[in-house]
């Protein structure tokens, strides 16, 4: 397994809009639920994990930042 951090251009920020939603990567936003989670603009959910983290329907995790947003590989 690779312990590196993955290089800084390919980590996408899933960012807090300060009204109780996020703002995608491509800029879309999203209304986060009652367990933290969001549907997105496809109809996939995202659902928050009891670490905090955002788990992806392809399998990654989004872990959360020091700026109240999340970093995505």
């Amino acid at each position: 397994m690779n312990s590196e951090p993955p290089p800084a251009g390919s980590v996408k920020r899933i960012a807090n809009d300060g009204a109780g939603g996020l703002i995608l990567p491509d800029g879309s936003r999203v209304a986060v639920d009652g367990q933290g989670g969001f549907t997105l603009p496809n109809g996939d959910y995202v659902r928050r994990d009891r670490s905090g983290a955002l788990n992806l329907p392809n399998g990654s995790r989004c872990l959360p930042d020091a700026r109240g947003g999340f970093a995505c590989p």
